[in-house]
This record gives structure tokens, sequence and C-alpha cells, in this order.
């Protein structure tokens, strides 16, 4: 039990008599007012320090021993939930050994799939059950695969429940749980990835102390916690004044969270022919979808890019954040100009996740003191250039490999952490591992490896704390000799 300042005034007075008993230590004396009175708050603040650095170590060595139930009570005091886990994802393909002579569908009327597949029956007795998520249809001119001898179609897929055991390999799913007429079976060429475990009393207790610790003594790993619990976050990284890795600016600390949850709002004003930027109201903005306005008297749809285009910062430090400089920026154009005071309806999407961790970190740290301003931003994707050449063993469907291979990448780097660098090594040496079958020879060093939009190549391509490597089909070329 920590010491209140008046029980340490008495425990010095009584010390100093017991030594010096002819001492003055009344009220008003020297000896009180310099050493005793100003010394018995500094050792009760240390005290209440102590017993709260005690109580925090015996709390996470106990978890094993709280009920889950108990625990969570705990936890939600101080607005931190258990994380349940995040479900992996991934794609199966359905296959079919003849051409359809009609569409099949494969999913909801509605479009959002639903179609069950599962993995074979493991030693253990278990089967990890996916499902997908948007309807496709294995149409009359559907792809064949000459390596595989089936006509395909690909559509992306969910585990059923949270799990890092759901983190499959290529190959793993192979179970269409009910049948669908004239599909053969089903294939997945990819991995799944991105799925994560409930977690463990201890885990969780850890998290609950980090988000305690988080007010005053190590903001980093304390703010990690919170948005870590924020349903949509893969990834956090915190950085603050005092960060050994990547020191920020002087009074703020910012935290990248990697994930989206992209929603769709609106917002109409009048056009004056003498502003061009027009803030948008939800932050940060991902797209503007399409702006409608009166022009020559009559309701258009403008160009983007031609008529207008979307403003972002990027030099603020409230880039990708909730108070970010998202703005409509219209063009003076012969035909694409808003008339004078007229309406303009423009239609958009941003980042919700951003605002709901943004709005996480203010609740839970409403109680605390901290020094400078909390912001969440989200993280840049940097998509990567690169081409080479490709020597295979057997005379293989190019166009299937490049695809394998475009998708095998594209999983391995999307599983990089925030700011990881990227190297020629080390995608030459997962591509030759993963495709081993398929390939004989590779050039290396890469004809072009560098961020898109630039011209040298480079060996490693180098991202800040802010950002994560990622490609895409136009990205990546692969030519095969």
């Amino acid at each position: 039990m920590a010491l209140t300042a008046e029980q340490v005034k008495n425990n010095l007075v009584n010390q100093i008599l017991q030594n010096f008993p002819t001492a003055e230590v009344d009220t008003g004396s020297v000896l009180r007012d310099v050493m005793v009175d100003p010394q018995s708050i500094q050792i009760a603040a240390l005290s209440e320090e102590l017993d709260y650095i005690y109580y925090l170590s015996t709390f996470v060595q106990n978890a094993s021993l709280i009920s889950e139930e108990d625990l969570d009570e705990i936890g939600a005091t101080y607005n931190v939930a258990r994380s349940y886990g995040n479900t992996a994802t991934g794609s199966i393909t359905f296959r079919s050994l003849t051409q359809p002579t009609q569409n099949i569908q494969i999913g909801a009327d509605d479009g959002s799939g639903g179609i069950s597949v599962k993995t074979l029956m493991t030693e253990g007795g278990n089967s990890y059950e996916f499902v997908t998520t948007q309807t496709v249809y294995l149409t009359t001119n559907a792809t064949y695969n000459s390596l595989t001898g089936f006509y395909e179609v690909t559509a992306p897929i969910k585990a059923s429940t949270s799990g890092s055991q759901y983190n499959l390999g290529i190959g793993t799913i192979k179970v269409l749980v009910d049948g669908i007429a004239n599909i053969t079976g089903v294939y997945n060429y990819t991995p799944t990835i991105g799925g994560t475990d409930i977690q463990t009393n201890e885990e969780y207790a850890l998290s609950i102390q980090d988000a305690i610790l988080g007010s005053s003594k190590n903001i980093e790993s304390g703010v990690n916690s919170i948005l870590k619990a924020v349903e949509g976050v893969t990834e956090v990284k915190t950085l603050h004044p005092n960060s050994e890795e990547e020191p920020t600016d002087a009074g703020y600390s910012i935290s990248y969270i990697r994930g989206s949850k992209e929603e769709i709002n609106s917002f109409a004003f009048t056009y004056l022919d003498t502003t061009q930027e027009y803030d948008i109201p939800k932050k940060p903005v991902i797209r503007i979808i399409s702006a409608n306005a009166i022009i020559n008297g009559q309701e258009k749809t403008l160009q983007q890019g031609i008529d207008y285009y979307l403003f972002h910062d990027e030099k603020s430090i409230y880039n990708g954040t909730t108070s970010s400089t998202d703005k409509i920026v219209f063009l003076k154009t012969a035909s694409g100009t808003p008339d004078p005071n007229t309406t303009v309806t423009v239609s958009y999407s941003y980042n919700k996740l951003i605002g709901d961790c943004q709005t996480a970190l203010d609740l839970n740290l409403r109680n605390y003191l901290i020094l400078g301003e909390l912001l969440v931003a989200q993280a840049t994707p940097i998509v990567v250039d690169f081409s080479t050449s490709i020597k295979l063993n057997y005379n293989y469907d190019t166009e299937f490999i490049r695809t394998q291979i475009l998708n095998g990448i594209s999983n391995y780097i999307l599983t990089s952490e925030l700011g990881k660098d990227i190297t020629q090594v080390e995608i030459r040496s997962y591509i030759l591992t993963s495709f081993a079958e398929y390939i004989n020879e590779m050039q290396f060093p890469f004809y072009k490896f560098c961020k898109e939009g630039e011209n040298t190549s480079n060996s490693e391509v180098t991202l800040t704390y802010g950002e994560y490597a990622t490609i895409d089909e136009n990205s990546i070329s692969i030519t095969f000799e």
C-alpha cells in the first residue's frame, strides 16, 4: 500500500528525533519547512509509483489464474477489448472438365458468394472451412487451363472463423462442401493469409497493462494495444518524439494503420467562380467517385483529371489522418467548369477505419495526461515495379505461370511489415523456392526493380515507417524464354 504524504512526514519526523532528540521539527521550523515537508511529498509520489508498478506486474503474473470473464471485465474498465483474432483470406478456383454450354452461377443471387469449401480431413480429425465472399460465373467462354486440363474461374474466400490455423498453403483446399452442377472440383493456387488467434489471458493482460502504461510510461506499446483491438486493423506502427527508430517532430505521436473500411459519402456545395478548391468533409479520402455540376444550364458529370482532381497534401503531418487537407480542385476548362453560384454534388469514398481508430484512441486515453498530439494515419502502399525473364522446365502455359507468380508474390509482399525494405534477393529466392517445379532459370539481377514511377533499377526498394510494399498486375513484367 502506498504511503500518503502525511504518513511519510510522520515517519521522517520520528526518524530525525530518534537520531537527534533535541532537533526543532515543529511546524514553521527551518528543518520542517526545508527538509521534512518537501521531501514527504516527493517520497509519497515515489511510493505511489512503486505501488502502481507492483500492481501491474502482479496483474500480468497472475493472468493465468484469472477467468476469461473476470479479465474481460478488468479490460473493460480500461476500455481495452480482448482481440478475438482475424479471419484468413485467399482465393479458390472452381473447375470444370467440360466447357460450359451455359453460364454457371457460383454463389448467391445478391452477389455475396456464400459457397463453402474446405480442406481434407487431417490426421487429428480436423478440416478447415472457408466461404466465398463474391458470386462468380463459369461462363461459356471460360478460361481453359491447359496445364491442369480444366475450365476455371476464381473467387475470393474467407475463413469460417478466426485463427492462425487457417493460414494454409497452396493446394490444401480441395473439397466443395455442397455440389454444384457441372463443377468438378476446387483448388487454391495461392496461400490463405491473415488469420490470427484469439488473445490468451496472458497476452490480453499485457495488452491491458500496455494500455495503462501507454498513458505516461510507454506510449508506443500502449497506443498499439488500443489500436490493434479495433476491428479491421491488420498492423500498427506507432512513433513518438522519443522513438529510437524514427523520431517524429516534437509535439506529436503518430500511429500508422494498415487496413481499410471504405465507406461512400457525398456532399454538395455552391460553386463560386473565385474559388477552385473545396474541402472534402470525411477523411482520409480514398477516391472521388463522381462529381456532377450545372454547366451552361444543364447538369453534367465532370471528368476527373480533366475538369478536376483529388488533392492530398502529402507533406503535411496530417496526411492520411482525419484532419488531412483532402480537397477537390477544379480546373478551368472550356466545357467542364460549373456555372457560378450553382450546386455541385460530389460522391467519394474515405477510409472509415482511421476515424474508428482515432476515436478509440481519444476514448481510451481521455482520462490520462498525454504530452502532445496523438494522430492516427493510414499507411501508404508503395507499388514495386520489376521485370525479369524466366526459362521454364517444360512447355507450360506461360500466362497461367505468370498469374500464379503474380498472385504468389503479391501475397508474399503483403505479409511484410510496415517499413520493411524489399530486396531483389528475397523476391528471387521466394520465386525459385515456391515455383521450383516450373522454373529452370531466372534472369538475375532483374532488368528492373524500383518504386513505381522511377526508372533506375535498384537492388533494394527502401520504405519509410509509414509505407508498405505492394504490386499489381501492371507492375510485374515477365518474359518467358
